[in-house]
């Protein structure tokens, strides 16, 4: 009977570690794996990063899972796993694009912001950090 308690404390110390790890997997909020130039997509997005400046990939799903929402992102990275595109789509039409630059240290140095049937938006952020300045283009 010890021997039965001790085997079932061990099968369910193995079952709370995979649920751990399949809970933080899913909590991640990008890929495992990026592939330059590839696009990800996901139906929400993450906080955003650099100065609220660049979108942030929330859970990861392929297209066939976000194309059924009313609303969904794509991002496409570059080899510096750092965001270049964004896209954000509506009924499967992009109504905003946002592409951003980067210097060679991998700090941001531009965002455009570009939507339907308006003027495209650039920010160009400070070599020193500071605030960026808005633009119109």
């Amino acid at each position: 009977m010890r021997i039965a308690t001790h085997v079932d404390r061990v099968v369910l110390l193995i079952l709370y570690c995979i649920v751990a790890v399949g809970i933080s997997l899913d909590a991640s909020s990008r890929p495992e794996k990026i592939r330059p130039g590839h696009s990800y997509y996901s139906d929400e997005l993450a906080e955003p990063t650099n100065q609220g400046l660049v979108r942030s990939l929330a859970q990861e799903k392929n297209y066939e899972e976000v194309y059924q929402f009313y609303t969904y992102y794509e991002f496409v990275y570059d080899e510096g796993e750092r965001v270049v595109l964004f896209r954000e789509y509506k009924r499967g039409d992009a109504i905003r694009t946002e592409k951003y630059s980067y210097d060679d240290s991998g700090s941001l140095t531009m965002r455009v912001v570009s939507q339907p049937g308006k003027e495209d938006e650039m920010t160009v952020v400070e070599a020193t950090g500071s605030l960026p300045s808005e633009a119109a283009k």
